[in-house]
C-alpha cells in the first residue's frame, strides 16, 4: 500500500512539473498592466488585470467633452488581436459594447468599425474588416485615471 502511495504521488508530480512547464512556455504579446492613451483631451485607461488568452480587466473612457463611462472588459486574445464585451456606465445607464484592440510593439491600437444593434449590445459588424488606424494608441504604463 505504501508503494502505491508513493508510486501515485511520483506520478502526479512529474504531471505537475509537466503542467508548469507548458504555462511558462506559452508568452503573450501583453502583459498584466495599465494601457492608456492621453491627447486632445481625451484620456483612456485599460487595467488589464488577467491574460491567459482570457483578458479580462477594467476600461476607462474619459473624452473630450462627453460623459466619462467606466465598465469591465472581458474578451479573448487571438492573432495579436484583443476582442471582448465593455459593460459600463453611462449617465447612470449600463450599456455593453464590443471592443478591440491590436497589439504591435507592446502597444494596443483600439479598432473602428460599423456597429449593429444586437440584443441592445453594440457589436461589430464584421471584426475582418476593424481600421486600426492609429489614431487612439495605448502605451503601458500611461494610465492618468
Amino acid at each position: 500500500m505504501k508503494k502505491l502511495f508513493i508510486l501515485i504521488s511520483i506520478t502526479a508530480s512529474i504531471i505537475n512539473c509537466k503542467q508548469e512547464k507548458k504555462t511558462e512556455d506559452k508568452s503573450f504579446p501583453i502583459e498584466v498592466a495599465c494601457y492608456g492613451y492621453n491627447g486632445n483631451g481625451t484620456n483612456i485607461s485599460f487595467r488589464i488585470t488577467r491574460v491567459d488568452p482570457v483578458v479580462q480587466g477594467t476600461l476607462i473612457y474619459n473624452w473630450a467633452e462627453k460623459d466619462r463611462n467606466s465598465g469591465s472588459f472581458k474578451g479573448t486574445l487571438e492573432d495579436n488581436i484583443i476582442l471582448g464585451s465593455y459593460t459600463f456606465l453611462s449617465e447612470g445607464k449600463q450599456s455593453i459594447r464590443e471592443v478591440a484592440f491590436k497589439i504591435k510593439n507592446g502597444v494596443l491600437i483600439e479598432g473602428f468599425g460599423a456597429i449593429k444593434n444586437v440584443g441592445g449590445v453594440a457589436t461589430f459588424e464584421d471584426i475582418t474588416t476593424l481600421n486600426y488606424d492609429g489614431s487612439i494608441v495605448l502605451e503601458k504604463d500611461k494610465c492618468l485615471n
